[in-house]
């Protein structure tokens, strides 16, 4: 009965993020509609023309994976930390807290929204990029594993930013100045072959070039780290975020002030 009961407010939580999703899409899935084009447009056409290749590509392929992760990775944090603080700033989160339902099924509830948006995201811009390229994905499971945990490793970071969040600002400052410039140094428009070697031992200290060159990986069979490495850093971060955000949320760190 308790399994039942949890299982019911999972699917109410995802169902209604869900449609509000669909019903703002201007807002949620549009804007990166619009930017990956004008990336294609700009970097993969207008720019790619002079590079010519990367790690044997034509350079417009080989962005695409990258355009892809920065998206996807971005709408799941977006989602889910603009939904749990939402739910604390209009107190809806204290009927969820005083419900019978678990810290494991709000945990996930939360997290699954940014999945899903994440991933709904991905495919409007791999969508995008067959339009602009004939890409192929080599490994399409290995994909699929990159894209559901990935997302979900950047919706726990933003589960993990929205309980200690006191203002918006709070909310809104990490994309701009945390994720979007690690986005850009984690090898999306370059291989770190071509970086000078003290700056590509600096780059593995980003967690992005794990996920990118994993993605890669999975598209065209290149990548700038280790396969094995780049899923084990990926998945560990994963297990670590989901434990920490569980703790916190359990204790109602953030969520019962």
């Amino acid at each position: 009965m308790q399994i039942k009961k949890n299982f019911v407010a999972y699917q109410t939580i995802l169902l209604n993020e869900l449609r509000r999703t669909l019903r703002l899409w201007p807002q949620t899935i549009l804007p990166s509609a619009i930017t990956s084009a004008l990336y294609f447009l700009i970097f993969g056409h207008l720019m790619g023309q002079r590079i010519g290749q990367m790690s044997g590509l034509p350079y417009i392929d080989f962005i695409v994976p990258g355009l892809i992760v920065m998206n996807m990775l971005t709408s799941a944090y977006n989602a889910s930390v603009f939904v749990l603080y939402m739910a604390k700033f209009n107190r809806s989160i204290e009927e969820l807290l005083v419900s019978p339902t678990s810290t494991f099924t709000i945990l996930i509830s939360y997290m699954s929204v940014g999945i899903l948006r994440g991933l709904a995201v991905g495919v409007v811009v791999a969508i995008i990029a067959e339009i602009f390229t004939g890409f192929s994905v080599d490994m399409p499971w290995l994909m699929i594993f990159v894209a559901v945990v990935s997302c979900g490793v950047f919706s726990l970071l933003g589960i993990l930013n929205a309980l200690y969040a006191r203002t918006f600002d709070q909310v809104s400052i990490i994309p701009t100045f945390v994720i979007t410039p690690l986005s850009y140094l984690g090898g999306i428009f370059y291989s770190l072959s071509i970086l000078p070697p003290f700056w590509a031992h600096v780059a593995l200290f980003n967690p992005l070039v794990y996920i990118i060159s994993s993605f890669r990986y999975a598209f065209y069979g290149i990548r700038d780290t280790s396969i094995l490495l780049s899923l084990s850093a990926i998945t560990v971060l994963f297990i670590l975020l989901l434990v920490i955000n569980f703790r916190l949320i359990k204790k109602r760190v953030g969520l019962s002030d």
